[in-house]
């Protein structure tokens, strides 16, 4: 799994306390801190045949007796950076059916000499030992010692990357059929958008999606599939650990608190198996005007390392005049081919171009207007202008 998604931890804030006492002549508010509890080891770790090498995240649980920083989140220094206390100089074993003892070696501080708590395993994926039971071991240098188990569920074939294919959401379902997975508690499916990831557990051995599907974690529950994006997909088989933790932890319908089954600590300690992954290359009808091809005129000013060419759709159009109809698409340049989300209102038209298809991560912002097939403008950050003409 992503670093990222370790960022689900338990967070205990400083309380206070009011008392409001009424007297003849006058109120008096009252305050009592709550002293500081004593910090928990947290160890976040799942075993995985498709990663190049295993990763523990380690750290403490917040108690209000440090500060900690605002800082822009970094995945490569994934725990300090969101706003977690990392764990270093500690030992992490992982020791194997058979007693053979694998011991991780700890990331180094980024340049500023902060973060760590990150510890990776030198074992290749390939050399995990399915439906075998692997035992993890960490001691601290305060003398916290962790220990967890997990068993690796067992597919029948390996994972393929089948699901890779054009996908037009207004007429397409995608249909993905597997069978069931020895020491596997549940399927996990994963679907990355510009708006967040959908994640979702089943206990069924059939995926159905519909190209309407919506996307239950986005803030609006946006539709999932986005025209014009890459967008990757992933079925996986999980162990009770990881089932328990994640649709404890995250997931709004199964229930809350999570369930732990690390001794010693607080955690996960899992594992997951790839079933079938790929990447869809979403589209859509193009019955709007505006819909299409455009490509970078020769006489524009903007240069190149924005756009060359764009493809726009109507993600979604308005029910309402007020309320602007929803643009997506895709852009090409000399150094980049990404994501497009926007809006129109009229024949006025603004649109970002993405990194890595995140809507938070912009490299500009184009604003202009549709006029037949052009569309002129200008680009916000660079200044210039860019002329596009429908192909």
């Amino acid at each position: 799994m992503s670093e990222s998604s370790a960022r689900s931890r338990g967070r205990t804030a400083r309380l206070v306390v009011a008392a409001f006492v009424a007297t003849s002549s006058a109120c008096d508010l009252g305050t009592t801190n709550v002293q500081p509890t004593t910090p928990t080891v947290v160890v976040h770790a799942v075993l995985n045949p498709s990663a190049s090498t295993q990763l523990l995240l380690l750290e403490h649980t917040l108690t209000g007796a440090l500060t900690i920083p605002d800082t822009t989140y970094d995945p490569n220094n994934p725990i300090a950076t969101a706003g977690g206390i990392p764990i270093t100089g500690a030992l992490a074993e992982l020791i194997d059916s058979a007693g053979r003892i694998v011991t991780a070696a700890e990331q180094p501080s980024d340049s500023a000499g902060t973060g760590t708590g990150v510890y990776r395993f030198p074992l290749p994926g390939s050399q995990l030992s399915l439906g075998e039971r692997y035992r993890l071991h960490v001691r601290t240098r305060d003398g916290d010692d962790l220990t967890a188990f997990t068993r690796v569920p067992r597919p029948e074939i390996a994972a393929s990357g089948g699901l890779s294919r054009t996908f037009n959401r207004d007429h397409d379902t995608l249909v993905v059929v597997w069978k069931p997975v020895p020491f596997a508690r549940a399927y996990a499916v994963r679907i990355e958008s510009p708006r967040g990831p959908f994640f979702l557990f089943t206990d069924s051995t059939t995926l159905r999606l519909t190209g309407g599907l919506r996307n239950l974690f986005s803030a609006e529950l946006s539709r999932l599939f986005v025209p014009g994006f890459r967008q990757e997909i992933r079925v996986m088989a999980a162990d009770s650990n990881f089932y328990d933790y994640y649709r404890t932890n995250n997931d709004p319908f199964t229930g809350a608190g999570i369930i732990n089954r690390v001794s010693g600590g607080l955690g996960l300690f899992g594992s997951v198996v790839t079933l079938n992954s790929g990447t869809l290359a979403v589209t859509a009808d193009q019955t709007e005007p505006v819909e299409g091809r455009y490509r970078l005129t020769p006489f524009s000013q903007a240069e190149t390392t924005r756009a060359t060419t764009i493809t726009l759709y109507i993600e979604s159009k308005s029910t309402r005049a007020d309320v602007p109809d929803a643009l997506s698409g895709r852009y090409t340049s000399p150094i980049r081919n990404d994501g497009i989300i926007g809006e129109m209102t009229g024949t006025t038209i603004t649109f970002a171009l993405l990194v890595d298809q995140l809507a938070g991560d912009t490299v500009d912002v184009f604003s202009g207007e549709l006029k037949g097939t052009t569309i002129t403008g200008t680009y916000r950050k660079q200044g210039t202008t860019a002329v596009f003409v429908k192909q």
